[in-house]
């Protein structure tokens, strides 16, 4: 078990026990750290070693000009201003400016290979991050806001890119320039050098191990805030209008300042500690500098010292400054990537759940029979379950609807269906196949899915009517469109299916935007349709439009229809009505409202209400 540097221990003033703790704490954060590091190294990094080979042979070339100006300048001070060398006199200028210009083109050189490996590195990891969020399972990308994930994406990785490209830098440019300086200074004067390295170096190394805890849990923190500032930048601007009709403004701008308040107060801290880090040094430096000047001129004073030598010596211990700062800065700039890394990859090492079997096969669905037998679901913190042992059969070509109150678990077959959850108990099957044992690529092409909060992209009606199914040209996306009765509307508006939709669909009403969800659907051609109150949002006139189109776009298709309004379903050739997760009743129109119960109350009730 390594040691908690001295100091540490001292000032914490900590009991045994309580050093334990921390002692093992410490070692954890440590090998997070180094665990984090190397994964970016191998994961993300690797592609690039070729670059950050010559990387390195340029930054090489860079601490080697830089530890050479000193013994230019000493030998500036001893050849040319004390022993009038003429030979000197020229050497010493050509050779500043060449070793300048060589330190220049290579400063340049790794500069520019330092930022394209840090961003490239990054646009890779924000891709696996992005695939990693599209395939995911519903269940865990639910778990976090959609603010969330965009803090992440935009932050988290964005600090990861500067982490990676500062720590690499630090490591290999100022690391070397350090390296190179101080051993100068040890051919000039060990003495000198030593008191240097051992005021400096130790001091200096405490002083950053601890400023990086402040900046890492601080850093953390900050990230988490930020986080939650873009989750209620996202709800604000989604709900501006409830938010607007509630007369909420000012308690939503008390939400947002007191969060800026929680981000500013964390990314003081670390701040704060970054700041300490250079004054930290140079207060070394300067202590360090001090007993130089003191034991440099005594050592002048016996002769041991020539003035060259001394100027040499200083020069290389002002020019050690910068690239000493910037490593000593690595530990916090370092614990800020710690900290982002951390929460990027714990999203790319969340496991899914629904994944393709081992030996799964492509759905084989010529007629789209659908079987739930005895199906079974909870969700995950539910007390109770969504479905209890539901059974259903969809025969071939048949329309079935599901009705019932809110909540009765409708919604939650429709999403068994199509795999966006697995069955607790039982199983589903299509054409006898159970969809557990079948590609979900396969299984979500046999279907085309309905909601009834229709969900459009920010792009033109057209790629929205043909989103799903590639290739297709204008004439399909046309047909469909007339299909789905959305053709007249859509050619009045300005230009017509190039017209962007906005976000959400924001640029259409609540009717077109289920018009051309449909159209979607229609295009996609399915031969399993899933109607989630495919109507819903539709007035009476354009209700009747789709609905005619949906009838027959449903001749000789599978369709498992969910169904608010009861008049949309009355033809279906098989209802089933269903009651807190349980299938309750089961008929057609006529032998329901003939049984005189759960549905035959609804229908009542509902055509009363409307009547009324």
């Amino acid at each position: 078990m390594s040691e908690i540097p001295a100091s540490e221990r001292l000032t914490a003033g900590l009991t045994p026990e309580r050093l334990v703790f921390v002692q093992e704490k410490y070692n954890t954060a440590r090998s997070r750290t180094i665990a984090l590091i190397a994964r970016m190294l191998r994961s993300y990094l690797r592609p690039y070693l070729w670059l950050l080979g010559f990387s390195i042979l340029l930054n090489v070339i860079i601490a080697a000009t830089t530890g050479a100006l000193p013994w230019f300048i000493q030998q500036a001070v001893d050849e040319v201003f004390n022993n009038k060398n003429p030979n000197m006199l020229v050497l010493v200028p050509v050779g500043v400016v060449a070793i300048s210009l060589l330190k220049g083109i290579a400063t340049y050189g790794s500069n520019v290979i330092m930022n394209f490996v840090g961003q490239r590195s990054t646009a890779n990891l924000q891709r696996d991050l992005f695939a990693r969020l599209v395939h995911g399972d519903l269940a865990y990308v639910a778990q976090q806001h959609s603010g969330a994930y965009i803090s992440i994406f935009m932050n988290d990785a964005t600090r990861l890119r500067a982490t990676v490209s500062n720590i690499i830098i630090a490591l290999i440019r100022h690391l070397l320039t350090v390296i190179a300086l101080i051993a100068f200074m040890f051919t000039i004067n060990w003495h000198l050098a030593l008191v240097y390295t051992v005021i400096v170096v130790p001091m200096g190394v405490a002083a950053m191990r601890r400023l990086g805890r402040v900046t890492r849990s601080a850093s953390r923190q900050g990230l988490q805030e930020t986080g939650e500032f873009s989750t209620l930048i996202a709800e604000t601007l989604s709900g501006l209008r409830i938010v607007k009709a509630y007369g909420q403004e000012n308690d939503q701008i008390d939400r947002a300042s007191t969060t800026i308040d929680r981000v500013l107060e964390f990314t003081m801290r670390a701040v704060r500690a970054r700041a300490a880090a250079s004054p930290a040094i140079e207060a070394l430096g300067g202590i360090a500098v001090g007993a130089i000047i003191f034991i440099g001129g005594y050592q002048s004073m016996q002769g041991n010292l020539t003035a060259g030598e001394f100027m040499g010596f200083i020069t290389a211990l002002l020019a050690v400054y910068q690239p000493l700062r910037s490593v000593a800065n690595m530990q916090t700039v370092l614990q800020e990537g710690v900290a982002a890394g951390r929460r990027v990859f714990s999203i790319l090492d969340a496991r899914d759940r629904i994944l393709d079997a081992e030996n799964a096969h492509s759905l084989t669905a010529h007629q789209g029979a659908v079987l739930f037998d005895n199906v079974s679901f909870q969700y995950e913190g539910r007390e109770h379950p969504a479905l209890n042992q539901v059974s259903i059969e969809v025969k071939p070509g048949q329309t079935v609807a599901l009705v019932g109150a809110s909540g009765s678990g409708k919604s939650t077959l429709l999403n068994l269906t199509l795999r966006f959850f697995d069955v607790s108990d039982g199983r589903i099957e299509i054409d006898g196949q159970d969809i557990r044992h079948v590609t979900l690529d396969s299984l979500r092409r046999a279907t085309a899915l309905v909601t009834q909060d229709p969900f459009l992209f920010d792009d033109t009606v057209g790629n929205n009517i043909a989103y799903g199914t590639p290739g297709a040209d204008a004439a399909d996306i046309e047909r469909a469109a007339k299909l789905a009765a959305a053709h007249d509307f859509i050619s009045e508006l300005p230009e017509g299916y190039e017209t962007r939709v906005g976000e959400s669909g924001l640029r259409l009403s609540g009717g077109q935007k289920q018009r051309i969800a449909i159209a979607r659907a229609m295009l996609k051609d399915a031969p399993i349709l899933l109607l989630d109150e495919a109507t819903s949002a539709l007035d009476t006139a354009s209700e009747q439009k789709v609905q005619a189109a949906l009838n027959e776009l449903m001749q000789g298709r599978t369709s498992l229809v969910i169904a608010h309004r009861l008049s949309t379903i009355m033809h279906a050739d098989c209802i089933y009505v269903m009651q807190e997760g349980q299938v309750v009743e089961s008929g057609t129109h006529s032998d329901l409202l003939d049984a005189k119960g759960v549905y035959a109350d609804l229908y009542h009730k509902q055509f009363e209400n409307e009547e009324g």
